[in-house]
């Protein structure tokens, strides 16, 4: 029985230390998750002003080639969906939407959007990072249901953490009772006649 307990404690041990990150970070999206507005006080890149008054609004708009040419430099290797023309945020746009995000360019003054389901970066016609902002909804929803930042390995490491945790579960009960067995027995054996 005292190497059964032994073995038990250092199982219930190393689940613990191995499991516990993800509990932590489970813990805080699934809190984010319910909620959002106690969390998103205290978190980064969650919007940003745009300042597209700092922008020239050029003398011929851009051509569709010259917006394609923007388009190419992201995601190459993601399939091209669509090519349209919209309004976005209140300027005529033509957007590229990829598997992987969209790539929003402003024919007018040539800055531009890359926009994918994490974060929304918005370009200077010159290509360099004017503003960034992170979908913190997307993002604790997709961890708090995979384990991981996205979708690749699937929901392997929330798989192996919910593994973890009930094996830790069941040791801490077995630790918790097996020492209490014997008193109850007795006690038991005492109120039986």
């Amino acid at each position: 029985m005292a190497y059964f307990l032994k073995y038990t404690r250092t199982l219930h041990s190393w689940f613990g230390v191995i499991a516990l990150p993800w509990v932590i970070l489970f813990g805080l999206t699934g809190f984010y998750l319910n909620h959002p507005g106690m969390i998103e006080k205290i978190l980064p890149l969650q919007s940003y002003q745009e300042n597209t008054s700092d922008y020239v609004k050029l003398s011929k708009p851009l051509s569709a080639e010259d917006a394609a040419e923007i388009a190419r430099r992201y995601w190459s290797d993601s399939k091209m969906k669509s090519v349209s023309r919209a309004t976005y945020h209140g300027y005529d746009v033509i957007e590229f939407e990829r598997e992987a995000g969209a790539i929003i360019v402003v024919s007018d003054t040539g800055h531009y959007y890359v926009k994918s389901r994490l974060q929304n970066k918005m370009f200077a016609p010159d290509g360099s990072l004017e503003n960034r902002k992170i979908y913190w909804a997307y993002v604790f929803g997709v961890f708090h249901r995979t384990g991981w930042l996205g979708w690749s390995i699937g929901t392997v490491l929330a798989d192996i953490t919910a593994i973890a945790l009930i094996i830790f579960g069941f040791s801490g009960l077995v630790l918790w009772y097996l020492p209490k067995h014997k008193r109850f027995k007795r006690r038991l054996g005492r109120m039986l006649p």
